[in-house]
């Protein structure tokens, strides 16, 4: 592009690029009764391929059924942004359609695959938050959620998988359900976040990120997201990042306390 007989410089359609990924990825205000929700996302380059998003699933009965993805293309920078770019709006589309979250992961890959043959691969987990606290989803090779139980027992770590968007044909998936009581919080995150390193080369890890969320079962959804990204932050210092941070935490709302009336410990041990 010319602008005044030069060339626009590189660097000014980065930040633009840049402003318009962050106004993608950004989520808007859900307002969903029973669910809480947070995110943050942290490029590592100018711009990135990781993305999340939470929204309710149209044309559904009942109405606050809540979807939630989350994603990490392969690679980073500009390849990896514009196919994130793609298939957000794709996934929305196909659980806004079909409801189902397998459904909606295999229609994904088979376009990618048949259609698009990027050579890039992604990993991708989708997912229906239930009014009941039901959480119905499937996996195509991401990392897998973390829940932290509102009763203060230990983190549990949510079980599934399955091969990466992008590779085959098929995905031949599963559904999995995990239940989400009351006050519980389900962590979503890419691999920017274990795989964050110190300048000596040592990395963060899936045992840290246990470590911070054991003992959180009180913490809101925000501060949850806040204090995972403070240490992953602190634990770099002044290593550059070594992928794209994507987290996102889906706390299903706890009951109000009776003012004045016994405390949610002292019921429990009556």
């Amino acid at each position: 592009m010319e602008r005044a007989g030069a060339r626009w410089p590189i660097d000014e359609e980065l930040r633009v690029a840049q402003r318009i990924q962050r106004s993608l990825v950004l989520l808007p205000k859900v307002d969903l009764e029973g669910w809480e929700i947070a995110s943050d996302y942290r490029p590592a380059r100018e711009i990135g391929g990781d993305f999340f998003d939470a929204f309710p699933v149209l044309g559904t009965d009942p109405s606050n059924r809540l979807c939630v993805v989350i994603a990490d293309v392969s690679g980073k920078g500009i390849s990896a942004a514009m196919l994130m770019a793609f298939l957000r709006p794709l996934v929305r589309a196909a659980m806004d359609h079909t409801g189902d979250p397998v459904e909606a992961l295999e229609r994904t890959n088979r376009i990618l695959v048949d259609e698009r043959r990027t050579g890039l691969f992604v990993t991708m987990l989708c997912g229906v938050m239930e009014p009941d606290g039901a959480f119905r989803f499937a996996s195509a090779g991401h990392e897998m959620p973390l829940l932290v139980p509102a009763d203060g027992s230990p983190l549990r770590a949510v079980p599934g998988g399955g091969p990466l968007i992008g590779l085959f044909g098929r995905l031949d998936l599963r559904q999995e359900v995990v239940r989400l009581d009351p006050g519980d919080a389900l962590v979503l995150y890419t691999d920017g976040v274990t795989d964050a390193a110190r300048p000596d080369g040592e990395r963060f890890g899936e045992a840290r990120l246990r470590e911070i969320l054991e003992g959180q079962h009180e913490a809101s959804a925000a501060q949850l997201v806040a204090r995972v990204t403070e240490s992953v932050t602190a634990f770099q210092g002044s290593a550059p990042a070594a992928d794209d941070l994507a987290l996102l935490v889906v706390r299903r709302s706890a009951p109000a306390r009776p003012s004045g009336g016994p405390s949610a410990a002292g019921r429990r041990g009556r």
